[in-house]
């Protein structure tokens, strides 16, 4: 009985256990720069170049294989963006250039799609780079990304597994391209706040945006949101160790703290400030303790969550689930109480009825 019972038991823990997620181990190839002499920074291991206008110039990668098989290689190239944690991304993804971005890294960086690397060899990746013709006063940012290659009957064999591979280890060689060293002073702007989700939870979000073509370091947030005309701050939410790339928006997501939305019409004000540095002239106060930076931002913005918004996306937050369908549990309560009530009622008649009829007989 009891091996029986260890054999359901085992069955039922199969069946409850998700499909596993294998992170690839290592890579099969490795990948260097070779920095050129109008390389800009020369202790850095990715490629910050400086060109004219207009100039044109090879850039070269190192690959080296040193397995028994050939290794075939996808070539990605995209201009940075800034992700929802402020971290800054120079592999290809989906989210949107922003409206200031005059010059895409992609558009001005030609590389083969794909390269072979010999077994036990190594080969050379050529990068075609041509700096625009207009002036950059500024930075243009981004990225090659470089990973082995998967084909369909590769993809279909995992899959078979019950395996799901979601990350491939890749490499990735930053590239910044610019006409001057010359500083840019950094500009931020409030685009629109609006309700959203993230991983099926409430936020509020803020889209920031680097409208100038520089690198923002070190930021820090300090957001609030209250509704309109009242002081109490309803959420806040502090955020520092950030950094924005050059031309490119932020959402920034203020969370709820398990909160439902509610309709109404609020005020987002956001302190944002920009470049920490010992010498920075304007301090921000964190607990007991003062930080110093170079830049700082006050942004604010008027938004409004409808009654449709509010319910839609309450219904979706994993968080509010228990309290969504609070009334069911109501219900299911009341049935039951009624159903314990019908039971005693039934069992008290029933025992009369038993009195009564053994009375009669006696």
């Amino acid at each position: 009985m009891k091996k029986i019972l260890f054999c359901l038991a085992a069955f039922v823990a199969m069946l409850l256990t998700p499909a596993v997620h294998v992170f690839g181990s290592e890579l099969n190839f490795a990948a260097k720069a070779q920095l050129p002499d109008n390389q800009v920074h020369k202790d850095v291991s990715y490629f910050d170049i400086k060109m004219d206008r207009g100039a044109k110039q090879t850039l070269h990668v190192d690959l080296r294989n040193d397995t028994d098989n050939e290794v075939e290689v996808d070539v990605g190239i995209a201009s940075a963006t800034t992700n929802i944690n402020g971290v800054v991304e120079y592999s290809p993804n989906d989210i949107k250039p922003a409206k200031s971005l005059a010059f895409n890294l992609k558009d001005h960086v030609k590389a083969p799609s794909q390269i072979k690397i010999p077994a036990k060899g190594n080969t050379v990746l050529n990068l075609d780079v041509t700096m625009p013709d207009a002036a950059l006063k500024g930075q243009m940012a981004g990225g090659i990304t470089l990973k082995e290659h998967q084909t369909e009957d590769q993809a279909n064999k995992e899959k078979g597994k019950g395996l799901s591979i979601n990350n491939r280890f890749s490499y990735v060689i930053g590239l910044v391209l610019q006409q001057t060293t010359l500083p840019v002073a950094p500009e931020l702007k409030l685009n629109t706040v609006k309700p959203s989700q993230v991983n099926y939870r409430n936020v509020i979000s803020a889209s920031l945006e680097n409208i100038t073509p520089t690198f923002i370091n070190k930021v820090a947030i300090d957001a609030n949101v209250r509704a309109k005309g009242a002081k109490k701050v309803l959420y806040r939410v502090k955020k520092e160790g950030m950094q924005l790339a050059p031309n490119t928006t932020f959402d920034f997501p203020i969370a709820l703290a398990g909160k439902a939305l509610e309709p109404g019409t609020y005020i987002a004000q956001l302190e944002v400030y920009g470049n920490q540095s010992s010498d920075g002239k304007v301090t921000r106060q964190i607990n007991s303790a003062k930080q110093r930076y170079q830049n700082h931002w006050t942004l604010t913005k008027e938004f409004t969550i409808t009654d449709h918004t509010a319910k839609n996306l309450n219904q979706k937050d994993v968080t509010l689930k228990s309290t969504n369908h609070w009334w069911v549990y109501a219900l299911l309560a009341v049935v039951a109480i009624l159903l314990i009530v019908v039971v005693l009622l039934m069992i008290v008649l029933l025992k009369r009825k038993h009195k009564k009829a053994r009375n009669v007989n006696e």
